[in-house]
């Protein structure tokens, strides 16, 4: 009984793991959980790579003013006889020096006051390993930071094999959420209920079957039964036995006749055999048929509601210009910058050549890279929606050019 129960339970915290709000957190945590662990492995190295590097930039420091120094021994006080050649000798100490710099990568950071107030602020902070997590499960990449150590670059393979197809099954999942969610509200408040008034508003004929004149002898004329310039070969008329003057029904076997039976026509056309009552007081109502001209319309009305191109490449769209303007406030950079950023960054090219949060002078670097992280995530379901919503109606739009050609049956799904 009680490995039942424990198996029921598996079942459905399974269920549970793998359902919309279940893919949705794992990714959160997944990210979260990232965001901890590099943190962990990067951020004591990166001080310690500052004073390796710092260990390095001393002596070439001390040796470019040593150099300096000896040359204004050698020469003096610069002279109109000297002076160019001391400058050629001077710019030639300090483009060395320049270049030693840049390859060694100090940029005269106090190594000592990392976590400091008014020092530098680590690059592998909780926040900034968060934004490297998330880059690296949804495929962008930045590659303004990268593992140095041995563990962080294993693992870092580790979580990416797992966490891009988590992301993966994630966006496909939600994205098919958000899609049935946008085409509802589409269909409520922007096409305002037009598809299904259109249906219901649609025309029909109506036609009323006349009497067949009682001459007992009855011809299955069918110009004389149904005036419709569309009748098919596939229609189907009424036929009656013929009354005595009594108005009783001729009971012999010869012309008696059967409901639902068929019977050829002069034509050789198959005849649907129906009784008909020809008094004008019993007389039905009038017939109505479908007219067969706003078939298409059914097909279309029938088929799911598909959004237009524009309106899903508006919604891209307005999240890079909402992007653009929020990053263009709390970073400082111009519109085309901030729209490049963003676009960038949602199309998974991730240049890394614009990154926010990366200004260490900033106090609001931290929550900057924290705001890039929740953009990305949102973007990334946003652009899964678009382009479910885009996939079905390219595919509409491919069947309905297939059957206006004859590729395809309108019956065909």
């Amino acid at each position: 009984m009680g490995t039942k129960k424990r198996d029921g339970c598996c079942k459905k915290f399974a269920k549970f793991l793998f359902s919309h709000i279940g893919l949705c957190g794992m990714v959160i945590l997944y990210c979260v959980a990232g965001g901890f662990i590099f943190e962990h492995l990067e951020k004591n190295n990166e001080q310690q790579i500052c004073y390796e590097s710092r260990s390095e930039y001393n002596p070439m420091e001390n040796k470019t003013i040593e150099s300096i120094l000896k040359i204004f021994n050698d020469y003096g006080f610069p002279t109109e006889n000297n002076r160019a050649l001391m400058e050629v000798q001077v710019k030639s100490v300090l483009e060395t020096f320049r270049n030693n710099t840049l390859a060694i990568g100090y940029d005269g950071r106090d190594c000592g006051a990392y976590g400091r107030t008014g020092g530098p602020i680590y690059s592998w902070s909780w926040a900034g390993s968060l934004m490297f997590s998330v880059t690296v499960i949804s495929t962008i990449g930045y590659g303004h930071i990268a593992p140095k150590t041995v563990w962080g670059r294993l693992v870092c393979i580790a979580y990416a094999v797992l966490g891009i197809p988590l992301m993966l099954l994630c966006l496909a999942n939600i994205g098919d959420v958000l899609a049935d969610i946008f085409r509802f509200i589409y269909a409520k408040i922007c096409c305002c209920g037009c598809c299904r008034r259109k249906k219901k508003d649609k025309a029909t004929k109506v036609v009323e079957i006349k009497p067949m004149p009682r001459d007992g002898n009855w011809k299955s004329d069918k110009s004389n039964m149904v005036k419709n310039n569309t009748v098919t070969d596939q229609n189907e008329f009424s036929r009656i036995p013929c009354k005595s003057p009594t108005g009783s029904t001729d009971t012999n076997d010869n012309n008696k006749l059967k409901l639902s039976s068929r019977s050829p026509s002069p034509l050789g056309k198959s005849v649907k055999i129906v009784p008909l009552d020809l008094n004008p007081m019993n007389r039905p109502d009038p017939m109505i048929l479908d007219d067969d001209s706003d078939d298409d319309d059914d097909d279309l009305d029938d088929k799911k509601i598909t959004v237009p191109l524009t309106i899903t490449m508006i919604v891209i769209g307005g999240y890079i210009f909402g992007g653009a303007v929020l990053f263009g406030l709390w970073e400082g950079w111009d519109w085309l910058q901030s729209a490049y950023f963003c676009f960038i960054t949602l199309s998974t090219i991730g240049f890394g050549d614009v990154v926010p949060g990366t200004d260490f002078e900033n106090s609001q670097a931290q929550a900057q890279l924290l705001l890039g992280a929740v953009y990305v995530l949102f973007g990334m379901a946003i652009l899964s929606m678009c382009f479910s919503l885009m996939q079905d109606e390219i595919i509409a739009k491919c069947r309905w050019v297939g059957e206006k050609l004859g590729i395809l049956d309108k019956s065909e799904e």
